[in-house]
């Protein structure tokens, strides 16, 4: 009787669990998102990228997350939202390739991914970048 009792607590607490995370709402981020993601995504020494590059890079990345904070302080349904801005991160990541070229761009993605990962549970927005 008490493994019933418990099979039917975990499977309570699974289903909640996935209504929860399927119904992930996209709202317009903190003031720190951009700031905080734009630290991210400044190419560090990791990846041997020129002065012009890299201020290139800088510029883009700025257009990209206006774009993204736009995105998701609209006024479409979440489903439009999640699919707008998933768009446009990979065109973010082809304007990579044709800034750096093909290699340095998969290091520099690699190391986005890299510095992009502690803010995914403070901006749940930050899933849905790269």
């Amino acid at each position: 009787m008490k493994r019933i009792y418990a099979f039917l607590i975990a499977a309570f607490l699974m289903a909640g669990f996935a209504t929860q995370a399927s119904a992930q709402k996209i709202s317009l981020p903190s003031p720190d998102f951009k700031k905080d993601m734009l630290g991210a995504f400044s190419p560090g020494n990791d990846v041997d990228i020129d002065n012009s590059k890299k201020d290139e890079l800088k510029a883009s990345n700025e257009k990209f997350f206006d774009e993204v904070i736009k995105i998701a302080g609209g006024s479409g349904s979440d489903e439009e939202k999640k699919k707008s801005i998933l768009n446009l991160g990979k065109k973010q990541s082809s304007t990579f390739s044709k800034i750096l070229g093909e290699d340095k761009a998969k290091q520099y993605r690699k190391s986005i991914k890299k510095k992009i990962r502690p803010f995914k549970t403070k901006y749940k927005l930050a899933t849905l970048i790269l």
